[in-house]
């Protein structure tokens, strides 16, 4: 497995996983790629950095405490938008483009939609903003 910085022609930048360095050629070149936040199909490789691993306990911990920083402050930030959020489940494109037309009182929902409604969403020119993390019963 390989993993590769990827970049859309509207700078949006984002990671994944191929079986090898071919793979991304040939899922390109037959058009099933496209950007996780505004669904482009202009995606390229992005400049990466390479690993350099080392034989070091303590870069390891150091790596590890940061990860576990990082996870603490998704935690954080997933607590507080449960508690300011009002959770409106599979309604969640319905709610967002009624709050955006005016028919309902503008507040903070969180819920789930389909990519293509996402994509529609978008194209409305409604902001919303994926979560990093998905449905506590899956993860």
């Amino acid at each position: 497995m390989i993993k590769y910085t990827l970049i859309c022609n509207n700078g949006h930048q984002f990671d994944s996983w191929f079986s090898d360095s071919g793979s991304f050629e040939k899922l390109k070149k037959n058009g099933h790629l496209e950007c996780t936040i505004c669904f482009s199909k202009n995606v390229e490789k992005s400049l990466m950095a390479p690993r350099v691993t080392s034989g070091s306990d303590k870069k390891k911990k150091s790596f590890i405490s940061a990860q576990s920083a990082v996870e603490k402050e998704i935690k954080a930030l997933k607590d507080k938008i449960l508690k300011t959020a009002t959770d409106v489940g599979e309604n969640f494109s319905a709610e967002a483009r009624a709050m955006h037309y005016g028919e309902k009182k503008e507040k903070p929902i969180i819920g789930k939609t389909t990519v293509s409604e996402a994509k529609d969403l978008a194209e409305e020119g409604i902001q919303f903003l994926p979560l990093p993390w998905s449905d506590d019963k899956t993860n």
